[in-house]
């Protein structure tokens, strides 16, 4: 999720003080998750974690708990089952840690990050250039492996989110630039994926997935579009539009569920195409191999501003994170939580 609402210098500022400068798991093939008698996560977490306005969540099969991001203090946190929040990393620059997913073959933890939200509040130094890329962590501790900048001498970039292929390449969209980078498992930009149907004056290419068969799937905000990018490793990478048999206003985050369904989330943060928005979360299908796909199931979303899914053994987990104060400056209705409930 990305948007350029105004917003309250106040908010930012105050939620800016967490921030210390000193110091789905998307590998392919689909996990086959096996039945579990008794689930372990309740249906609806409430966590209490001040100033951490998650905007991505991933499962980490590892611990068997959630990884969220923060887009107010830049760091990465494990939700327990239980909704204790411990750190995983911690602030590494003056950043939103945006997407967020788990990399478990190879123990890494991959997140977007950029600094836009602090640059629009004027946080940030204006004459400084922006910052923004994919940060690449140790899974067990956190640490930094690689910060890989993606900003690419643009105005206003703003890597929003991520996925990995079976060998290691990264995929990152932006939503300010209206491209999607690929970088090597080595932490090394490749090359960068456009296209005229990416472009857009509001939010552009938002969520992203990699498919067992080998291509992406990339969602694209403003107009609720889904496009199927094959080859996205080569130099001419083919892009194709999905047909929907109905489009969301809105199209956010998204995540592969094993059994082939696309889960996608749909909010009002920032549509910009005229069409009203609505907190939802959509499941789409497809028998022609994401050529098109049919809807099968439309809720709206009881909590306020969904951003993305978490897909897990005991159910698909969709965090509302409270972004709506950061864009805006108005406080939220739950002041100090964010909230994951299985849809």
């Amino acid at each position: 999720m990305d948007a350029s609402s105004p917003a309250s210098r106040r908010t930012l500022l105050r939620l800016a003080t967490a921030v210390s400068l000193g110091g789905a798991v998307a590998a392919t093939p689909l996990p086959a998750f096996a039945k579990s008698a008794r689930c372990p996560l309740p249906r609806s977490l409430s966590v209490t974690a001040p100033g951490v306005y998650p905007e991505g969540v991933a499962w980490d099969p590892t611990r068997k708990a959630f990884l969220v991001g923060s887009s107010a203090q830049g760091t990465i946190s494990v939700v327990r089952a239980d909704g204790t929040v411990t750190p995983l990393v911690a602030p590494f620059a003056r950043v939103s840690v945006l997407g967020v997913v788990v990399d478990a073959p190879r123990r890494r933890v991959l997140a977007a990050y950029t600094d836009y939200f602090f640059r629009l509040m004027g946080i940030v130094d204006p004459t400084l250039p922006p910052v923004s890329g994919v940060g690449v962590f140790d899974l067990d501790t956190g640490a930094v492996q690689h910060l890989v900048d993606l900003s690419d001498g643009q105005a206003q970039p703003r890597a929003n989110d991520v996925t990995v292929d079976r060998d290691g390449t990264i995929y990152v969209t932006d939503t300010g630039v209206d491209t999607i980078s690929v970088v090597s498992r080595a932490g090394q930009l490749l090359h960068v994926i456009r296209d005229d149907r990416f472009l857009t004056e509001a939010t552009g290419p938002n969520g992203i997935v990699h498919h067992p068969a080998g291509f992406l799937l990339m969602g694209k905000y403003d107009g609720g579009r889904l496009f199927r990018i094959d080859r996205p490793r080569s130099a001419r990478p083919k892009v194709s539009e999905v047909r929907l048999d109905r489009a969301p206003a809105t199209m956010d985050g998204i995540a592969l569920r094993p059994d082939g369904s696309l889960v996608v989330v749909s909010n009002d943060l920032s549509p910009a195409d005229g069409r009203p928005g609505r907190d939802a979360v959509l499941e789409l299908r497809s028998t022609d191999c994401w050529r098109s796909t049919r809807t099968v199931r439309d809720q709206t979303w009881p909590f306020e501003d969904p951003t993305t899914v978490a897909v897990t053994p005991y159910g698909d987990y969709v965090v509302s994170g409270g972004l709506r104060e950061i864009l805006t400056g108005v406080p939220s209705t739950t002041p100090g939580q964010f909230h994951l409930r299985r849809r």
